[in-house]
């Protein structure tokens, strides 16, 4: 990055000639290897699929759980695509085929948040957003936040647990058991993270009726990581929704991973994401 960061990305390619572009923004705490069932999926459907692991994460470079604004999240995933727009290819470009976002929690977080700044600097044609981060469901009280906010001044990088059981992601054991023994996941992040997460979240709040992109929205009545109830509110403040092809889906009792979910339960939310990706490209 221009900072001199350095990003780890992963790239699959289907079998036979592309027929779109899905870069994938994943979630805090994890890192994109985790959504290899998803792209081999999508490279079925003929797309070619990549996503970083975001600075702090995973195997990139950057202090661990750290940054120091969303904004700073939103410029690297532009130049992660204007970097694959060039590895890629005139035949991959954006102009030659469709090119999509799909982001998860804190990437759906940084999705919103690239849109707002970089909507028109990129061409793409739509975004999925699953479950994003607009608020926890797990309330932080006022003490800890006062806290929180002081040492960010104080000590910006300080390592804090993140605190989230691995048996809120999912219902599927296996899942549960892969994700807790996982050893890129990083697990803590800093006082400044903190502060730069509660001002992304505001922003789109004020913000997100400027985004013009289609998206499609989707979430999990059961979440117990990211507030269902505040993530429908912001969708319900988008001014024109239908003129900007602008969807949201409500899957009651789903937690947060929904693309984790058991067999039985995912695959209706894959195939609606897939259907969603076919009648836009």
């Amino acid at each position: 990055m221009r900072d001199g960061v350095a990003l780890h990305t992963e790239l699959w390619r289907p079998e036979g000639a592309p027929t779109m572009v899905v870069v994938i923004v994943h979630g805090g705490a994890e890192h994109v290897s985790r959504y290899e069932r998803l792209a081999d999926e999508l490279t079925a459907m003929g797309a070619i699929v990549f996503g970083p692991d975001h600075r702090g994460q995973g195997r990139s470079g950057g202090v661990p759980g750290h940054v120091e604004s969303f904004e700073q999240y939103a410029d690297d995933l532009l130049a992660l695509l204007r970097h694959y727009a060039a590895l890629l290819g005139e035949s991959c470009s954006p102009s030659a085929i469709p090119w999509f976002s799909w982001g998860h929690s804190m990437g759906g977080l940084i999705s919103l948040t690239y849109l707002l700044d970089h909507q028109h600097d990129f061409q793409l044609r739509g975004a999925l957003i699953s479950a994003p981060l607009l608020g926890l469901t797990m309330k932080v009280g006022a003490l800890k936040r006062f806290a929180v906010l002081g040492v960010a001044k104080l000590l910006p990088r300080m390592k804090v647990p993140t605190g989230i059981p691995p048996e809120f992601i999912c219902r599927d054991p296996a899942e549960v058991e892969r994700y807790r023994k996982d050893p890129r996941r990083v697990t803590t992040v800093t006082p400044r993270w903190a502060v730069a997460m509660e001002e992304a979240i505001a922003r789109v709040v004020r913000e997100v009726g400027r985004i013009e992109l289609p998206m499609h929205w989707y979430l999990g009545t059961g979440d117990k990581i990211v507030d269902p109830e505040l993530t429908q509110q912001v969708f319900a403040s988008l001014p024109h929704p239908k003129d900007h092809d602008q969807t949201m889906k409500v899957w009651p009792g789903y937690y947060h991973e929904l693309h984790n979910e058991p067999d039985e339960l995912r695959e209706p939310v894959m195939a609606e994401a897939r259907a969603w990706l076919n009648a836009r490209r």
